[in-house]
């Protein structure tokens, strides 16, 4: 049996909306406001859920893992010869694309408009308190990613970035310092929140203002209205589901890696790496299993518990270990370091979003292009990926904000703290080879060991063992935290944004449909092959990206004008 959900929103008892016709703001918000129905099973394992999204999205899952396993080798040249059309047709969409959505979100704040429009009924406010939805919206963004390239991208970047391929600076030299972070920050600032927001503000106005279930598709509501209900508000889900999925196991990856790398540091243990210093498959599929196991018992205890103590904790971690960074490397010269390179950073980002660099324009343009696609479009496809997952995160603490209040926030804040991060742990590094004292040993270092190099030079050996530990269980903390967050993420658009999918049995099979496809991946093309499905899985979901920055065009324009003209105007 089966049951048709409908979500109850504001009381519009004596408003008769126009039906939805041609697509004009007033029509757009007939749309939002007449409340999606979404099919659930009313009883059996998948009470509460609906059953084509959620069936769908593990049978997909569980395709692409047979294929792998079955199929190795076809399967590692399919998916190169995805990523590589992928980059050819698609990078310089996801740069614009990304573009347009920051552009927006800055002209939309200049706009007097959105410090009235709320996401929530009128006269809602806040259920947070600014300093902990500033918190978690900052812990939301990221992962172990953010720790695990720390000192890795800088380090890079100072070796080598598009500026020291043009010979406009010399690598790892002292001008080198401000352009190495400028492309980090580039990388992980104004950017990646942007597109957080984005999908926040269409769920937001959709959800909180006027009803809708707080599910993917919902999103999309002032464009195709109650079409939601059926097969491509399902394809929606799903899509985001996907996309989900190969963001979260990137973030994995990432962190099994510096796991495994760390506790070959700790123990010189070969199990852990390999005579080049590379982890081997079997320390990454052992870590994979002891942190999808604690991620279990961290999904299986809820929200409350599970998110919240393993999200705090991180935090608290990350902080000391940048304190660390900070007191023992590079002092108050990170200032300086953060200073030159977020003004490098914003005097070249116009540039930096304009487009791809042209392979033909000079000898350089050839390496600036290879360069552009091996660390911005992944980005770029990372931080798409993510966008539904943290998106829809944002959404749920942010009823009662006004637009311009969340959009700034979202998007400064997180902005301004990923700053203080690299600047503090990345400078520190990048300050400790500049003045002689790392005698270029953290440049030398594999990626995964930079971070390590970097507590060797700073700290006597008995208190860097004690960091590195702290480093290692950090990692799993993150690992744990985001592969938690995720799982629940998943599950709310797989029950049509209902609470009723707060149920152990699917936190355990998501978990292990993460573990199973996190494993087949990494089997068949190594590490590097997972960003090559993040950057595919992105494509759909970037054009539902899209589609959602017009339902937020339509449906401001719609608030806008049924808003008396004196409201309109910001105090």
């Amino acid at each position: 049996m089966a049951r048709r959900t409908q979500f109850a929103g504001n009381n519009f008892a004596g408003i008769h909306w126009p039906a939805a016709g041609a697509l004009t703001p007033i029509s757009a918000l007939a749309n939002v406001t007449t409340c999606l129905e979404i099919r659930t099973v009313k009883q059996g394992i998948y009470e509460g859920f609906n059953p084509v999204v959620a069936m769908s999205a593990k049978f997909l899952v569980l395709i692409m893992v047979i294929f792998m396993v079955m199929l190795p080798e076809a399967s590692g040249d399919a998916l190169t010869f995805l990523k590589d059309a992928t980059i050819s047709y698609f990078a310089n969409w996801y740069n614009f694309l990304l573009a347009a959505v920051l552009v927006f979100c800055l002209v939309l704040v200049c706009l007097p408009v959105s410090a009235r429009i709320r996401l929530g009924p009128e006269g809602s406010v806040p259920q947070h308190s600014t300093l902990s939805w500033l918190s978690m919206m900052f812990c939301a963004g990221i992962g172990a990613g953010i720790l695990a390239f720390s000192v890795s991208e800088p380090m890079s970047h100072f070796a080598q970035n598009p500026d020291i391929m043009a010979g406009q600076v010399l690598p790892a030299s002292e001008a080198g310092v401000a352009t190495a972070m400028q492309f980090v920050f580039l990388h992980w600032g104004l950017t990646a929140w942007a597109s957080y927001a984005m999908v926040a503000l269409a769920l937001g106005l959709a959800c909180h203002r006027y009803g809708q279930p707080l599910t993917m598709r919902s999103g999309l509501a002032p464009l195709f209205g109650k079409r939601l209900e059926g097969g491509l508000g399902h394809a929606i889900d799903v899509i985001a589901i996907l996309a989900i999925i190969s963001s979260i196991i990137t973030t994995i990856v990432l962190g099994l890696e510096q796991i495994s790398s760390g506790l070959f540091v700790l123990t010189g243990s070969r199990f852990f790496a390999d005579q080049a210093g590379n982890p081997p498959l079997t320390a990454l599929l052992t870590a994979l299993v002891v942190s999808i196991s604690v991620a279990i018992a961290s999904a299986v205890s809820g929200v409350d518990r599970g998110v919240k103590w393993t999200s705090q904790l991180g935090v608290y971690l990350a902080f000391a270990i940048l304190g660390v960074f900070v007191i023992f490397g590079g002092g108050g010269a990170v200032i300086n370091v953060a200073s030159e390179g977020t003004l490098a950073y914003l005097r070249n980002l116009p540039d930096q979003m304009a487009g791809l660099y042209d392979a033909t324009a000079s000898g350089a343009g050839q390496a600036q292009r290879e360069w552009q696609s091996d660390w911005t479009v992944f980005y770029w496809a990372w931080w798409i990926a993510r966008a539904p997952f943290v998106g829809l995160f944002l959404t749920r603490i942010s009823r009662g904000r006004t637009v311009r209040e969340f959009v700034l926030c979202a998007i400064l804040g997180p902005t301004a703290a990923s700053i203080v991060w690299f600047s503090g742990t990345g400078g520190s590094a990048l300050l400790l080879e500049l003045d002689g004292t790392a005698g270029g040993s953290i440049l030398s270092a594999e990626h995964a060991f930079r971070i390590y190099e970097t507590v060797n030079i700073m700290l006597s050996p008995g208190m860097a063992t004690v960091l590195k530990a702290v480093l290692v269980f950090l990692f799993l903390v993150l690992i744990v935290a985001a592969s938690t967050a995720a799982i629940i993420a998943i599950k709310s658009i797989g029950a049509a944004g209902s609470g009723q999918s707060e149920t152990p049995i699917h936190s355990i099979m998501w978990a292990l449909v993460i573990a199973a496809i996190t494993g087949a991946v990494m089997a068949v093309g190594g590490v590097g092959s997972v960003r090559d499905v993040m950057i595919v899985v992105a494509v759909p979901f970037s054009i539902i990206m899209a589609l959602m920055l017009i339902s937020v065009v339509i449906t401001i324009a719609a608030a806008a004008r049924r808003m008396p003209p004196n409201k309109q105007r910001a105090p």
